[in-house]
This record gives C-alpha cells, structure tokens and sequence, in this order.
C-alpha cells in the first residue's frame, strides 16, 4: 500500500511565485526588442518598466532559491510571442508613444500573476509558518505596488504625448 504524501500548502504559492517570474522574464525580452526599435521620447519609461521588471524577476528567482525552488532565465514560449509582436510592428509602424497601451496592459498581466498568488497566499494563511507567510506577503504587495506605479508612469507619458 503506498501512502499518498498531503501537498505541502507552500509549493502552490511557490509554483505561482515561478509563473510569475516566468511572465516577468517572458515582459524582460519583450521590452529588449521595444528598446532596440523605441523612439527617444519613450525610451525613458521603456527603460524603467524592463529594470523594475528586471529585478522584481532577480528578487523572485533568490527568493525562491532561498527556499529550494529553482526559476528558469529563460521565459516561456510567450518571450518569442513578444519580440515577434514588437518586431512585425516595427516593420509597419514607430515604436512611439502609441505602444503605452499595450505596454501598460502587459504590466497589468503581470499584476494579475500577482494577484493569483496573493489570493492563493491568503486562502493558505492558517497552513503556512507565520514567517513564511510574512516574508512572501511583503515581497509580493511590494513588487505589485512597484508595478500598479509603473501603469501609472506609462499612461500619464502616452497621456502627455497624445496631447
């Protein structure tokens, strides 16, 4: 008879925090490809969204190192579905204030990784050493609030520009 071991209620959140690296690298190569073909006046914001995502990614990769987890550098499938995009668009049009939008809903796919695993986080409370709980709890809303700033950065530039 073979005992089935209960899932360890961290690994779910760990798995989570992983997808969330992962779409954070996968936004990393996409921004690269932007950054080669941007126009100067949205370098700038381009720039800060890849090196706040760049290391929110680092943050999340140690942490989970930390804890015996291991995060890939090399993003999903979705990574060549990004610079593809970036780079079609590129043939066609400026890379200009115009991508705000779609740059500022990339973060918010990201945020929505987040989220997930807030939500996931919460509902494990009672099951999760205090310290573990803390430890994750923070870093997660710190790296979500960076990120709702960076929305905010991006629309008020596609605002200033539209204008």
């Amino acid at each position: 008879m073979s005992a089935q071991l209960a899932e360890n209620p961290v690994d779910s959140i760990f798995d989570g925090m992983n997808d969330a690296h992962t779409t954070l690298i996968d936004a990393i190569h996409g921004f690269d490809v932007m950054l080669e073909k941007a126009e100067p006046e949205i370098c700038q914001i381009l720039l800060l969204t890849r090196q706040t995502n760049k290391r929110q990614a680092e943050e999340l990769k140690a942490f989970l190192g930390r804890r015996g987890h291991s995060a890939s550098d090399d993003g999903s499938f979705m990574s060549l579905v990004h610079e593809g995009v970036v780079r079609t668009r590129a043939l066609f049009t400026d890379i200009d204030g115009d991508i705000l939008p779609a740059v500022a809903d990339g973060e918010r796919r990201i945020l929505s990784c987040y989220d997930d695993v807030l939500e996931n986080l919460v509902k494990k409370i009672d099951q999760i050493p205090a310290g573990t709980f803390d430890s994750m709890h923070t870093l997660l809303l710190t790296h979500r609030g960076e990120i709702e700033n960076l929305i905010r950065d991006q629309e008020a530039r596609h605002e200033m520009l539209d204008s």
